[in-house]
């Protein structure tokens, strides 16, 4: 048998060949098919033209025979078998061919227009330029002007946005359907993170080049699991995908080519869970991303630079909690000018104005502990003083209430919260008592937010 019976791109011309190397096909039946294709290519040149002329360019002529081929090819795409195949062309006049590529390609178009506006109305809400002009701009003006009849093997659109994975042999409507497949399942697994989590993280990444993320050609699918995978790595456990320089130490110093394979699979396995994620096409693109990924590591962890894969933030986490929080700032008050504050604050009723004094005049964190000590505040007060405060800012505070906790052991603010404990100061048990009453998914994110405040002491 000469030439493998494995075919992936240009099916009719190959079928052909490898059906005439091994006498499955005549001399002259070669000849008849070649001489129908030219009858159909004079056929389309005068479809083409819409008039009596038939003269085209050598390069239109190109065209319009590459499309003639692109349609037949359609015929034998779907669970490609060569003797099949050879079956199917024997039986059918090239004509015949051209017409049931020309319905299956309507449609698998019609098919593929419903995956796109499925993909759009589920689309990751994102600023990033190329991704948006890719799928609203380009693959919107796909579906207004592909040609199926004169040149159905182009797509005559720009894609910008990159995907993790695509198959280069696939051109026209087979490349769209692709992209939009492998676009759907990247959404899918962006989505289970908050937008403005993914959005940050983007912009992290943007400013280590100082440029806006908008206009990267990058792949957000690609930094978001890179960094989750690093991160549980860290922590044994799914928190967030934020990763700091002490940690990228962590991974230098614990990760090597024997344990690699394991602690990855583990990651996955565990983000998998906790993001409950239960498509299997979904799971399966993920399980192929993670082979990817164990041979980049692999890579990174032989050149001592796994920082390459992964999004360092403490420099933009530092900026944003000194922009973010009034009380992070270190301006401490004197003596005197703290005395003066503290009296006009309990000489005050009403608890806004009291609030309004503490973000006017406070502007150091310790500052803002010495007066939670003093007892300023009655009991209801709290929880309106609480309530005004970032999650930044609350992180601050249990933060310097459980000190010793997040110190000596995995921290689970959840946990603490519930524990019988006697705290030195009147505040403390009202924060205690404030977060009890907050929802789970608010004191999830107080916890990431004193995770992260650990880096910067």
């Amino acid at each position: 048998m000469k030439l493998l019976g494995n075919i992936n791109k240009d099916y009719m011309i190959n079928i052909l060949k490898w059906g005439y190397l091994n006498k499955k096909f005549s001399e002259n039946f070669i000849l008849e098919i070649q001489r129908d294709i030219g009858n159909l290519l004079k056929e389309r040149i005068q479809k083409y033209c819409g008039s009596s002329s038939t003269s085209v360019t050598v390069e239109m002529g190109e065209q319009l025979l590459d499309c003639i081929y692109y349609i037949m090819d359609i015929n034998f795409r779907d669970d490609f078998d060569m003797n099949k195949s050879i079956e199917l062309i024997k039986k059918n006049s090239t004509k015949d061919l051209l017409k049931k590529g020309e319905e299956k390609l309507k449609t698998l178009f019609e098919d593929t227009k419903l995956l796109y506006d499925r993909v759009c109305a589920n689309r990751y809400e994102t600023e990033l330029i190329a991704y948006n002009d890719t799928l609203i701009k380009e693959f919107g003006n796909f579906f207004k002007i592909y040609d199926m009849k004169f040149n159905a093997q182009d797509i005559q659109v720009s894609v910008d946005y990159p995907l993790i994975f695509g198959d280069s042999n696939l051109t026209g409507i087979y490349y769209i359907k692709d992209y939009l497949e492998t676009l759907e399942l990247e959404n899918k697994f962006c989505n289970h993170f908050e937008k403005g989590e993914i959005e940050n993280l983007l912009d992290i990444n943007a400013k280590i080049y100082k440029l806006d993320y908008r206009d990267l050609l990058t792949n957000i699918f690609e930094i978001v699991i890179n960094n989750t995978i690093l991160s549980i790595i860290v922590d044994d456990e799914f928190d967030d995908f934020y990763l700091f320089k002490e940690e990228i130490k962590y991974l230098k110093s614990n990760l090597n080519l024997s344990n690699v394979n394991e602690k990855v699979s583990n990651a996955v396995k565990k983000m998998i869970e906790e993001l409950k994620i239960y498509d299997e096409k979904e799971i399966q693109y993920i399980d192929s991303y993670k082979n990817r990924f164990i041979n980049e590591l692999k890579s990174a962890i032989r050149g001592n630079c796994i920082e390459n894969l992964a999004v360092t933030c403490d420099d933009y986490l530092k900026h944003s909690l000194n922009q973010e929080t009034l009380i992070l700032k270190e301006n401490k008050l004197n003596d005197e000018d703290f005395r003066n504050i503290l009296n006009e604050i309990e000489e005050e009723h009403d608890i806004n104005k009291k609030i309004e004094i503490i973000k006017e005049e406070i502007n150091s964190f310790e500052d803002f502990c010495d007066v939670l000590k003093c007892d300023c505040f009655y009991k209801e007060e709290y929880t309106i003083l609480f309530d005004s405060l970032s999650q930044i800012e609350l992180a601050l505070l249990g933060k310097s209430i459980f000190y010793e906790e997040i110190d000596i052991d995995k921290f689970n603010l959840l946990n603490q919260i519930f524990k019988d404990e006697n705290y030195n100061y009147l505040w403390q048990e009202e924060y205690v008592e404030y977060m009890k009453n907050q929802e789970i998914q608010k004191i999830s994110k107080i916890q990431k937010e004193i995770k992260k405040l650990q880096y910067f002491e």
